[in-house]
């Protein structure tokens, strides 16, 4: 790629940034693979249980509950072993004494209180306490670390994210007519530390499509291309400059860096798989990331308003 378009700095941050977390984020939210044999109990669960969970019980059992009833927690195996205030509700492989097939029989309690489980439904989760309550294993890899442990004083001397910005001095490069700018330096001394030299400038054509692609995600028009051509013939880096500040304030730039995020937060406008219904809201979330992107918003705001 022509390294002048390495003149795109500071309106990129956030997308930037957005990238890192990508590459950090993805691996941490990657949906863990069920550890088990049985795979036709899994999907019993999948197919059968826990769309009827979500329907019936999340409302006030889960962590998205607005109101937590009994401390009780069913979107977890862990936390529905454990139990709420009435004690564990799930014995597996023992339906019969289990609380929470008594409560969905209207045996004492009655959940849910706003109505009676069809037979059908009850047995479904008759069926799945009596298999073993099977659940996809979930990841449970937690990085804690007790504060006491760290030896915070020795980070701070240390670590170069403590350390105050201060300005670097340009590495020495053989190619002394390549750079452009500050940044070229550092580009050209790590290829030429490589053994390796940088490629010939892209023509004009191709270097539309690329920061066209880069930035907003869209090819440019045959007349948009014909036009940085005459300019690129007259006033090259003037004409590359005028491009990037164009394609930077276009509205598709939010919409193209936004689309990472989104996947960062597993963003949908619906809820998926069996239980599918629509978040007829959820674009409000999306349009205020494309603003934020578009308007250039500090990272540390974009944050916090979320």
């Amino acid at each position: 790629m022509n390294h002048e378009v390495l003149r795109i700095n500071k309106p990129l941050s956030l997308a930037v940034l957005i990238c890192g977390l990508m590459t950090v984020l993805g691996v941490l939210l990657q949906p863990a693979v069920a550890q088990t044999s049985d795979l036709e109990t899994l999907e019993y669960f999948e197919s059968k249980v826990r769309p009827l969970l979500a329907e019936h019980c999340f409302r006030c059992h889960s962590l998205t509950a607005e109101t937590l009833r009994g401390e009780l927690y069913l979107d977890n195996r862990d936390r529905l072993l454990k139990g709420g205030q009435s004690g564990a509700v799930v014995l597996p492989g023992d339906p019969e004494n289990s609380l929470l097939v008594q409560a969905i029989r209207w045996d004492g309690l009655k959940m849910p209180p706003s109505g009676r489980l069809t037979e059908n439904q009850v047995a479904v989760l008759v069926r799945w306490v009596k298999l073993g309550a099977p659940w996809p294993e979930e990841s449970q890899q937690t990085s804690q670390v007790e504060a006491d442990t760290v030896d915070w004083e020795r980070l701070r001397a240390d670590h170069w994210a403590f350390q105050p910005v201060a300005a670097a001095k340009p590495p020495v490069v053989k190619n002394d007519s390549w750079p452009q700018n500050e940044i070229d330096y550092w580009i050209l001394n790590k290829l030429e530390s490589k053994g390796l030299r940088p490629v010939p400038k892209a023509v004009a054509r191709t270097l539309i499509r690329r920061m066209y692609f880069d930035l907003i995600g869209l090819p440019p028009s045959p007349s948009d291309v014909l036009t940085f051509e005459k300019e690129m013939t007259r006033q090259p880096l003037r004409a590359i400059e005028s491009l990037i500040d164009r394609l930077l304030h276009s509205k598709h730039y939010g919409e193209r860096w936004a689309r990472h995020w989104m996947d960062i937060v597993r963003f949908a406008e619906s809820h998926g798989y069996a239980f599918d219904g629509d978040r007829p809201f959820a674009w409000h979330y999306r349009d205020f990331v494309i603003r934020a992107l578009n308007r250039d918003m500090p990272y540390d705001q974009f944050v916090r308003l979320q």
